[in-house]
């Protein structure tokens, strides 16, 4: 009886002496992609907060680190190494981070040795195992300070399915972001009850005219804003995808204030959240984007970092060929350059080598404001000339089908990435016409007549041949599910290596685009 009498005190005592409020600080950064260049100043500002904060600082990414730069490259294909992302995420180290759609389109082998050597929880819980019809990744974790109990809740947007071949993502679907934030947070409410609901959403603010119906399948790529306003029980999201930093807050329809950030990207900023918990109580949060330019560099992140820059130097400095002229993406915006043009040649040579011949080739800059100067390439020209490891398809489109994907593309001509030119047929554009009226083709470019009626192969890029940019969607009609009923063909390897190996059998490039269209 005595026993029980001191136990009882002691249990009150100890509850007593519970904190009964804290501050904690959230930190975020997201769409890295690769620009580990670039951190050390974030590394420094966070490394600093944290000693002064210790574990009151929570850390969190969102997202898109793999893809991006030649010393990423290196390193997701370097088994000898541990991966640059997991040694950087290691080294801060983060508490939870989300994963991005440009991490699983770095393909299955990479992602899973990235996040196996990573030692925090990596969440996303709308990406499912098949084979278990369970969340393939942790879908949420509980972080726990001063007795305070902070669930972090991770999602992606699915429309990875439309950007990343099966062959990359073999056995994992990926359901409905929305969907799955309205399931999961009333599971963790329920099961948890956590003192704070923390979103880690690696999916943009909000629609963008380009994108899909909201009523479709698959939901909204971008569907940040959505949620916030309308799935109860969020206190603080953060968001990556979008790559424009932002602080607000919104009001859902439960009336609660909801805080949204985003970090932006490239290592720009930081997303910071100050948090007062106190039992009882809504949580009192205050937030602002955090600029790390101009901080001191961290030293020990960038001897940590040199190995890598080293063993990347050595591959991008390889010669690959001789440029004539130099070459600007911003000229396809004037009719037909030398910038497209070559990964125009570069895809139809490719998939003749194949043995399938190519009618039409369609492409894109994927990267505005990028020149490239005449003289020798390297092996990192091709990193700018072609940004990411999209692979290549070949397309079955009708001649009216080709006309309405390039009213289409000269339409969203805004982003530069968006904006597709042909080859392998000669057209006109009336530029003051609108959409639906702007092209006229003229004829194939060996002369022979083009028919609105006939099937022709068409070559393009991977991510635009699973439904990226909405040219086959928006601009053909053709239904997300029905697209790949229309695939001739896909190549194995990546679109860039293929170009690095055509231009070093060529050895010297072009010096004149080919001209199949023009501006009227």
């Amino acid at each position: 009886m005595k026993r029980l009498f001191l136990m009882t005190i002691m249990t009150v005592l100890l509850a007593s002496c519970a904190p009964k409020e804290t501050t904690l600080t959230f930190l975020e950064t997201t769409d890295t992609h690769g620009r580990y260049d670039e951190f050390a100043n974030d590394a420094h500002l966070i490394k600093t907060m944290k000693s002064k904060l210790g574990d009151k600082l929570i850390l969190l990414d969102n997202g898109d680190n793999m893809q991006g730069t030649v010393f990423q490259y290196c390193s997701n294909h370097d088994p000898e190494h541990p991966n640059l992302v997991s040694e950087v995420l290691n080294y801060l180290p983060y508490d939870a981070i989300c994963v991005g759609n440009h991490d699983i389109e770095a393909g299955r082998r990479v992602f899973d040795r990235v996040y196996s050597e990573a030692k925090m929880p990596v969440l996303a819980a709308n990406v499912i195992d098949e084979a278990t019809g369970e969340p393939y990744f942790v879908p949420y974790t509980i972080i726990e300070r001063d007795g305070f109990k902070i669930a972090v809740l991770g999602l992606l947007t699915p429309y990875v399915v439309t950007w990343v071949p099966d062959r990359l993502r073999p056995g994992l679907r990926f359901e409905q972001l929305e969907a799955a934030a309205e399931k999961w947070v009333k599971h963790i409410r329920e099961k948890e009850h956590p003192d704070l609901m923390v979103g880690l959403f690696h999916s943009g603010w909000e629609p963008m005219a380009q994108n899909l119906p909201t009523d479709h399948p698959l939901g909204r790529e971008n569907a940040t804003k959505w949620v916030a306003e309308n799935v109860p029980g969020f206190d603080l999201i953060f968001y990556g995808h979008a790559h424009r930093a932002k602080a607000e807050k919104r009001v859902n329809v439960a009336g609660d204030t909801v805080c949204v950030l985003n970090s932006g990207h490239r290592a720009q900023c930081l997303a910071k959240a100050e948090v007062k918990l106190k039992k009882g109580h809504k949580p009192q949060i205050s937030i602002e984007i955090v600029p790390s330019d101009g901080e001191e560099k961290d030293s020990e992140f960038l001897a940590m970092l040199q190995p890598y820059l080293d063993r990347a130097r050595e591959y991008q400095g390889q010669i690959v060929a001789e440029l004539p002229v130099d070459v600007f993406s911003d000229d396809a915006f004037k009719g037909p350059c030398l910038w497209v043009d070559e990964i125009h040649r570069c895809q139809f040579d490719v998939v003749e080598a194949e043995g399938i011949h190519a009618d039409i080739s369609m492409a894109a800059p994927l990267s505005g404001g990028q020149p490239l100067q005449a003289g020798k390439l390297f092996v990192e020209d091709f990193f700018t000339w072609y940004p990411f490891e999209n692979a290549l398809a070949v397309m079955a489109l009708t001649g009216k089908e080709v006309k309405d994907y390039l009213e289409y593309a000269y339409e969203m001509k805004n982003p530069i990435y968006n904006f597709d030119s042909g080859a392998g047929i000669i057209y006109e554009v009336t530029d003051k016409k609108p959409m639906g009226e702007r092209i006229r083709i003229v004829g194939m470019a060996d002369g022979t007549p083009f028919d609105m009626e006939r099937t022709y192969n068409v070559v393009m890029n991977s991510y635009r041949s699973m439904g990226g940019g909405n040219h086959l969607i928006n601009g053909v009609g053709w239904a997300q599910e029905d697209i790949k009923n229309h695939v001739v063909w896909q190549s194995e390897s990546d679109l860039r290596s293929l170009f690095i190996e055509w231009a070093a059998a060529k050895g010297d490039l072009d010096s004149e685009p080919l001209n199949c269209w023009k501006i009227k």
